[in-house]
């Protein structure tokens, strides 16, 4: 995530900061310049979950059947996404009853491509 971590001269010039940590999460949403309102956080870790809702952001936890602190949703499996959660596919510009062809046309290959991992 940091760009200058390759020029440092000593260990601690560039801190390397990680997700739970709530400042590692607002670098990333300023580096992707996404509004946190209307982003759509997924992990795996029902700590980064928290952090993430603790940011305002909409939560998913992943792998999971029961909803941890912080999750708005729980998917077993994020192939389920879309029939879990529809209404992310909705613009929220034109009243949300148009769908957003590009946005699940970019989409549908990823979550077709993911595999179930047994962990």
């Amino acid at each position: 995530m940091n760009p200058n971590l390759s020029k440092s001269k000593r260990p601690d010039e560039f801190p390397v900061i990680l997700k739970p940590s709530i400042d590692a999460m607002r670098i990333a949403l300023r580096v992707a310049d996404v509004d946190p309102l209307r982003t759509l956080f997924l992990d795996d870790n029902s700590h980064n979950v928290a952090a993430g809702k603790a940011l305002g952001l909409h939560t998913v936890l992943v792998g999971k059947t029961v909803k941890g602190k912080g999750a708005d949703y729980v998917l077993e499996n994020v192939n389920n996404l879309a029939e879990v959660i529809p209404e992310i596919w909705l613009s929220g510009t034109d009243g949300g009853d148009q769908r957003i062809s590009q946005t699940r046309s970019e989409m549908d290959p990823i979550l077709a491509a993911t595999t179930s991992v047994g962990a």
